[in-house]
């Protein structure tokens, strides 16, 4: 598969999306650019990687070979590239659409693995810097007593990565008719009786409901729950999508198709359209549903990256992924407990209790 950089116009250094200014910029000669101005400078290469029929045979080449390996459909498999910066090998998994030489530090895009069908609708570009993440990420473990020893050093927080992930979005109209028994109850007392009153009222409501932004991840090798806690993406700022974004960064294609995660997405439609309806019967005690019925008019699908700063650590044989929303800031993660640190503590707390009760009880001597 052919891979692709983008390089400055003025001395032929890498060029990385800086998150903070919104621009791609050169390390070497501190040149900037706009997007626009970048897409433009590299449209023709672009044109060509991205479309070229003999990346789809290379693609089903190396699923045919990672199959005879032991390797099923669906998992990742490892697949070798050149940096076209240094020449250097690069290993990656089967998913993996953009990525960073480990050996010469330049971004590497592999234009073949978004291709035809598997080119993206839409971006979310960074907009909070690596830096910024890690300042969240530590005011985070800032607040939490007993992580293991290093576990905010330098060497592992500068394991951050910046990870654009695939994601699935449904838009829908749907015509929807809901009916219920909504009850009004009034209780009273006279004397030493009480009284209740039940009115019961058959109601229905119908019109027209439009749902947006209903999202599954499109990547079945992820966590889900990391995939989905980060959420939700001001979709307001997304643009559509050119592979520059992901220079600097990684990205991931998707594994996951429309069909795999509909039946998901269509049932919470559903939940949504039947919940807005009854959210407009307002005045009862109680709403039983008795029937709902729907009809899909409009439908439209997207095929999105969206950003994520991720960190993983391994721990009593767990790895466990810590993530940041790459847009708002928003944190996910499940930190460690050092059990060492966790037993001083009960230990000092209990000699402190003992201490304090044996103290008690010779002041009622």
């Amino acid at each position: 598969m052919a891979t692709m950089n983008y390089v400055c116009p003025n001395c032929n250094g890498p060029l990385k999306f800086n998150p903070d200014k919104q621009m791609f910029t050169c390390e070497y000669c501190f040149s900037e650019f706009t997007p626009q101005q970048v897409q433009a400078q590299n449209a023709g290469k672009e044109q060509r990687e991205t479309y070229d029929e003999r990346e789809v045979n290379r693609y089903e080449q190396n699923q045919a070979q990672a199959q005879a390996q032991g390797y099923d459909a669906g998992d990742d498999y490892p697949v070798s590239y050149v940096c076209p910066s240094c020449g250097a090998e690069i290993v990656t998994t089967s998913t993996t659409a953009a990525t960073t030489c480990f050996y010469c530090d330049n971004p590497v895009v592999l234009g073949g693995r978004l291709s035809g069908q598997f080119n993206p609708d839409r971006v979310i570009p960074f907009a909070l810097s690596k830096e910024n993440a890690v300042n969240r990420f530590l005011e985070m473990c800032g607040k939490k007593k007993f992580l293991p020893k290093g576990f905010t050093n330098k060497d592992h927080v500068d394991k951050m990565r910046g990870v654009y992930f695939p994601y699935w979005f449904c838009d829908q109209q749907k015509s929807a008719l809901l009916t219920a028994t909504g009850k009004i109850i009034r209780t009273w007392r006279s004397g030493n009786k009480e009284y209740t009153e039940t009115k019961v009222y058959h109601v229905v409501r119908g019109g027209s409901v439009i749902i947006n932004n209903v999202f599954e991840r499109a990547l079945q090798s992820e966590k889900r729950e990391m995939l989905q806690s980060v959420h939700p993406y001001d979709l307001s700022k997304a643009t559509p999508f050119a592979m520059s974004y992901l220079s600097g960064f990684e990205a991931e294609k998707r594994d996951l198709e429309k069909a795999d995660v509909q039946p998901a997405v269509e049932q919470r439609m559903h939940n949504y359209a039947e919940q807005v309806l009854k959210n407009t019967m307002e005045g009862y005690d109680t709403i039983d549903t008795e029937s709902f019925s729907e009809q899909t008019e409009l439908e439209a699908w997207t095929y999105d990256l969206l950003p994520v700063w991720v960190l993983t650590y391994k721990f009593n044989d767990r790895i466990l992924p810590f993530a940041i929303n790459g847009q708002t800031g928003k944190a996910y993660g499940e930190l460690p407990v050092a059990p060492g640190k966790l037993a001083i503590a009960s230990a000092i707390v209990s000699v402190i209790v003992f201490a304090l009760g044996v103290l008690g009880g010779m002041l009622f001597l």
